[in-house]
């Protein structure tokens, strides 16, 4: 299972679908309520997010000025990668030990149902942009 080359392509591609969502006018409210800040932290290579819902921004987990976040999600890039394409039960994950999260779990399980609707976004987001091998069938 394929995963990202760097930060960047982290930022480009989960960072994207968040960016897009906060600017949707049904989703931007949802997701701002949460009150979460989470950070999306990822190995294989080490890279980060932190993605601030309720101040309505994404940053590179290595930029200076990112909030602290009230949860961490912890993975492989290929599981970020298959996680964000709906190809992941975070439950399972969680218990196989292929995803940590630590922090305020209450948020982030406000969170799991919104995210949902972020999937097709990255897909179609993925296909536009040739990533055919960041695909998962």
């Amino acid at each position: 299972m394929p995963g990202f080359a760097d930060e960047d392509e982290l930022y480009r591609y989960i960072g994207g679908i968040f960016e897009t969502a906060l600017a949707d006018p049904d989703l931007e409210p949802r997701l701002r309520a949460t009150g979460l800040v989470l950070r999306q932290q990822c190995t294989d290579p080490d890279s980060a997010l932190v993605i601030d819902l309720p101040g309505g921004k994404v940053w590179k987990g290595s930029d200076p000025g990112a909030p602290a976040a009230d949860a961490t999600m912890t993975m492989a890039t290929e599981t970020a990668n298959a996680y964000w394409q709906g190809k992941v039960n975070l439950t399972f994950a969680m218990a196989k030990g292929k995803v940590t999260v630590d922090g305020t779990v209450t948020k982030l399980l406000q969170l799991a149902p919104l995210s949902k609707k972020l999937f097709p976004t990255y897909v179609k987001t993925l296909e536009n942009d040739g990533r055919d091998d960041l695909v998962v069938s």
